[in-house]
């Protein structure tokens, strides 16, 4: 639940509702109740002028009982960056409440900060609250982490993820902050081992499970199982740890690299393409690197703008040197709409300005893009979306991933 205006909730209460849907009905009057507004997540104290002079203690207090009765098994009580400069004391709120679950409070969101930073500390205040330490360790069980519900095709990348290590007799404990039950958080710590995903949503979090739990993590130095190359390297490193064969997954990446092959070879004989095609990315550090990657080493793909939002300093030097290696250095952070470098100011575009080819980034850069009125194939890889709607889940990860991308490079090349 959210302390603050009512305006702050609907973007958060629509993603999260988009995002992992609780209810399977659209009604107006669902949900219509104070505080929720006719969303079911992300009910809100409605702050108003009044409330920021004297504060919001009457409806701090109202509004928790009235979020435990809908029987939830935990709740956090989030401020507003508005609502955090009142000086509330969130936690003497739960705790005057006496509210027969538990109760996490987040004072300072860092609104302003990147989002895996907010997403790991409230992961680490979850944790905190419920988890159970000292549990008997399971041979060949894992925790995935580093991956949220703001992670696009969240749910198809972890069950192809989970799939791929089934096939190797290694078992899913736990998808941790991602789509998991409250019992699976509090049996976390039985896993044998945490494989990160996104080591930009896990930094802070592998240290803090090594403290907490005395438990290792696996984080691959090639960023996320993006692509063939880096999904391989991805499984065998978490084989490796585990001591556990990797061969059923490599022959499903290598029955995928098979099927690309085929598909590939019939499109390059009709258009000599997507050999020598442009890209652009525009991701977190764990995607971008293992995407440029294969995109140049396999499919020979040239990048022209490579623009990296969040990242670890390995993985964000890592592309930096990839890129001087392969000689288009000045495609770091190089805005593909622009003459020059850097952020997006008042830049000279160029009067015969030619997009990328294909542009992998989330549906607001690519619909910025499209203003040029040039065409270029554009593939959402992150949130937000556009107005597309997935019906069949999708991943970008795994072999089945691999494919899918492909799928969307080659049909997307084929209208130049």
């Amino acid at each position: 639940m959210l302390n603050g205006p009512t305006g702050c909730k609907f973007y958060h209460g629509a993603l999260a509702e988009n995002q992992m849907q609780r209810v399977d009905l659209i009604d107006p009057i669902y949900y219509s109740e104070e505080f929720y507004f006719g969303q079911p997540r992300v009910p809100a104290t409605f702050l108003d002028d009044y409330d920021y002079v004297f504060g919001a203690t009457a409806k701090l207090e109202k509004i928790l009982p009235v979020v435990a009765e809908k029987g939830h098994g935990l709740i956090g009580v989030i401020n507003s960056p508005g609502a955090a400069l009142i000086g509330d004391d969130l936690t003497r709120f739960i705790k005057g409440a006496d509210l027969p679950i538990p109760c996490i409070a987040i004072e300072n969101t860092g609104f302003s900060e990147p989002l895996a930073w907010g997403f790991e500390r409230a992961v680490m205040e979850v944790l905190s609250k419920i988890s159970i330490e000292g549990l008997p360790r399971q041979k060949r069980t894992v925790n995935l982490m580093g991956i949220s519900i703001v992670h696009l095709h969240w749910q198809g990348n972890v069950a192809e993820l989970t799939a791929l290590l089934r096939v190797c007799g290694i078992t899913v404990n736990t998808t941790l902050c991602a789509g998991c039950t409250l019992s699976e958080l509090e049996n976390i710590a039985a896993a044998e081992l945490n494989v990160i995903i996104h080591p930009e949503y896990a930094d802070e979090l592998v240290p803090f499970m090594e403290r907490r739990f005395n438990m290792e993590s696996f984080v691959s130095k090639e960023g996320s199982p993006v692509g063939f190359d880096a999904t391989k390297s991805w499984i065998s490193g978490v084989c490796e740890r585990l001591d556990v064969d990797p061969k059923p997954a490599l022959e499903l990446i290598r029955s995928a690299r098979q099927t690309s092959h085929d598909a590939l070879n019939r499109f390059n004989a009709l258009t000599g393409l997507p050999k020598g095609a442009t890209f652009a990315v525009n991701a977190d550090a764990s995607q971008a690197l293992p995407l440029v990657t294969w995109l140049y080493e396999y499919l020979g793909m040239v990048p022209v703008s490579v623009r990296v939002d969040a990242g670890t300093p390995d993985l964000i030097d890592a592309i930096k040197s990839f890129l001087g290696k392969i000689n288009c250095k000045n495609a770091w952070q190089a805005d593909p709409v622009c003459r020059t470098n850097g952020d997006f100011g008042n830049h000279e575009r160029h009067e015969d300005y030619e997009p990328p080819d294909v542009v992998f980034a989330n549906g607001a850069a690519i619909a910025r893009l499209k203003l040029s009125g040039h065409p270029f194939t554009g593939i959402e890889i992150s949130l937000p979306t556009s107005n597309y709607q997935h019906v069949i889940p999708k991943t970008y990860m795994g072999p089945q991933g691999g494919l899918y991308l492909i799928e969307q490079i080659i049909n997307g090349l084929a209208g130049f």
